[in-house]
């Protein structure tokens, strides 16, 4: 790929990905989605952004209000539409029926009791999460947020390459251009960037164990990434944008419990 392509593209990603006013044009939108994998490169950047907030909280606020203050600049930065596709995937996935019924329940605009439900645990979830990262200490919490958008984005490129495409629409858009090779790219670069971060969680030092346990969590975000394509498939006859949002915010939090969990087993 020529150097202005791929600008474009990690511009369009950016744009789309984030709130960031970067703007982005038709071409570089389609160089974006025709390579999976600057999903994992805005991930990182993403996480970077964050981690650095979560440093700068750790020196000037409260310990119990870092969690609080971390959420919101999650949501700021990268917008509301993966949170609501989970939303609307709850409200599908707990509705009973035929895979129509489950499927015209999650495509209701009106947030029913799955939806809540499922918003309500990913936000305690996050919060206990970024808490115990911040209990820990400033390199941990940076390695743990920047690990955690990285496995967000592997889960979410895991259905897309992966899953039966449902319907028109961003989603379906997506996944027609998504390839397996440039997937595969997307997950050898976030295994070698979490591998690396998490290695030196434990600044100045690296520490193997710590590295084994970045690539666990690219691991099960991956894994979690096929177990929600199958499960959209089981439920809905296929994966569409919302299912994608929701493996967005379900990798986000696979990563921080496993890394979290692991890490302070060893700390």
């Amino acid at each position: 790929m020529e150097v202005d392509q791929f600008i474009k593209g990690f511009r369009s990603g950016l744009g789309f990905l984030t709130t960031l006013p970067v703007g982005w044009d038709e071409k570089g939108f389609d160089v974006f989605f025709s390579h999976i994998y600057f999903f994992v490169l805005i991930g990182t950047v993403i996480g970077i952004i964050l981690g650095v907030l979560g440093l700068v909280f750790q020196w000037l606020i409260p310990a119990p209000l870092i969690p609080v203050l971390l959420i919101a600049a999650i949501y700021l930065l990268t917008g509301i539409n993966h949170l609501d596709g989970l939303s609307d995937f709850g409200d599908g996935f707990i509705a009973s029926g035929t895979k129509e019924k489950k499927l015209a329940a999650m495509k209701d605009v009106h947030a029913g009791a799955g939806g809540i439900l499922f918003i309500g645990m990913d936000l305690l979830f996050l919060y206990a999460a970024i808490a115990m990262f911040a209990g820990m200490g400033g390199s941990y919490l940076l390695a743990g947020l920047i690990v955690a958008e990285i496995c967000a984005k592997v889960c979410q490129t895991t259905a897309a390459a992966f899953g039966k495409s449902l319907q028109a629409g961003m989603g379906k858009a997506l996944m027609d251009k998504t390839k397996k090779d440039h997937y595969m790219i997307g997950l050898i670069i976030a295994i070698a960037i979490c591998i690396v971060v998490a290695g030196f969680a434990a600044l100045p030092g690296f520490r193997p164990l710590y590295a084994l346990i970045g690539f666990l969590a690219v691991s099960v975000s991956a894994a979690i990434g096929f177990f929600l394509a199958d499960l959209a498939e089981r439920n809905f006859g296929g994966v569409n944008g919302d299912v994608l949002g929701a493996a967005n915010e379900i990798g986000r939090i696979a990563a921080l419990i496993v890394m979290g969990i692991l890490i302070w087993k060893l700390w």
